[in-house]
């Protein structure tokens, strides 16, 4: 039996990855974990900006252009991700998870 998660709590986790990933930017790229980790398609398009950037303000701008749905990019902006060191595993904890079934993401309402 699978484990639901929330939407927005993946979501949230998948940020704080990504700013981690910004904030060390291009640096962190070579251990991020792989796009198909991401789970939430507004995440795949910021990982997207990470990899083709090659500097962080490059890479600032880009995000800053994006029309996201479910992600407020300036705040997303905004936000330090020297603390989230943390989340880039976890995404690819749980994308194991999700790719074995043990996790399921619950529907958007």
């Amino acid at each position: 039996m699978s484990a639901l998660v929330k939407r927005i709590d993946q979501v949230r986790h998948e940020m704080k990855a990504l700013r981690y990933l910004l904030e060390f930017h291009p640096e962190s790229m070579a251990d991020a974990p792989a796009r198909e980790d991401f789970q939430i398609p507004d995440s795949r398009l910021i990982y997207d900006v990470l990899v083709s950037a090659t500097t962080r303000p490059a890479a600032e701008r880009a995000i800053g252009e994006l029309d996201l749905e479910e992600v407020d990019v300036s705040s997303f902006l905004r936000l330090g991700g020297a603390h989230y060191h943390v989340y880039p595993d976890l995404i690819r904890e749980r994308a194991e998870h999700f790719r074995s079934g043990q996790l399921t993401l619950q529907d958007a309402a």
